[in-house]
């Protein structure tokens, strides 16, 4: 049994118990790049995104995403299975594990781009301290944590501000392509006629010789996106 279906079985033994009080819900999207961790996966190219999501009244939850990529057959598919609630009034939390699979990957002698994280995280006020681990990071690059800071806040006439800054550290990191960085954006977003809309600004402190041998999608960039959910 390969790990895609060994992920999917987990995912559905998880909520399989509860089922019958889970609400599923789905969402979908287009945006001018897709950027993970500050680093462009599609080459600066545009994206479509879409995804579903299975939630019980219990706090579990199971979803798929996915979206085009510019490497190894074009395509990511995540899968994720958790539980998240509440530790007391407004302090929560979210727990589990995520695959992400990437179909073509590990051609010849290439090596395996999919991985397994488990991740974490605290929210209180708008404030999110998160971390994911994985013991096999991307393109086999050994043990990878990855910790985050975020700020969710309103703004006048409905509009939302939010701002993101992590810290990625890699145990390979020659095979990984970068040496640990940082990496920061800053998103305006606002909801017009169920229509999610958000402009954001990504970063890293990669310079170009640093990303991929001077690639520049580890530079600045700004990502319109336009959502909906389901």
């Amino acid at each position: 049994m390969n790990k895609l279906n060994l992920c999917i079985l987990l995912s559905g033994s998880i909520l399989g118990s509860s089922s019958a009080l889970a609400e599923m819900s789905g969402n979908i999207s287009l945006g001018t790049d897709y950027v993970y961790r500050g680093i462009s996966q599609t080459g600066g190219n545009p994206t479509i995104q879409g995804g579903f999501d299975l939630v019980s009244e219990s706090g579990l939850y199971a979803g798929v995403w996915a979206s085009n990529v510019g490497f190894d057959g074009s395509i990511e598919i995540d899968l994720y299975a958790g539980y998240g609630g509440s530790l007391s009034e407004g302090l929560d939390y979210d727990i589990g594990v995520l695959r992400y699979e990437y179909p073509d990957d590990g051609k010849g002698t290439n090596p395996e781009s999919s991985f397994n994280e488990v991740y974490g995280s605290l929210s209180f006020s708008g404030l999110t301290l998160g971390v994911a681990y994985s013991p096999d990071f991307f393109a086999e690059s050994g043990k990878a944590t990855y910790v985050y800071l975020e700020y969710e806040m309103s703004l006048p006439n409905d509009f939302g501000l939010s701002f993101h800054y992590g810290r990625q550290s890699i145990d390979d990191n020659g095979a990984f392509g970068t040496p640990d960085y940082s990496d920061y954006s800053l998103a305006v977003s606002k909801t017009v006629s169920n229509i999610d809309l958000s402009l954001t600004w990504f970063d890293t402190d990669l310079s170009s010789i640093e990303c991929f041998n001077g690639s520049d999608d580890c530079d600045a960039r700004v990502v319109f996106a336009v959502g909906k959910s389901l």
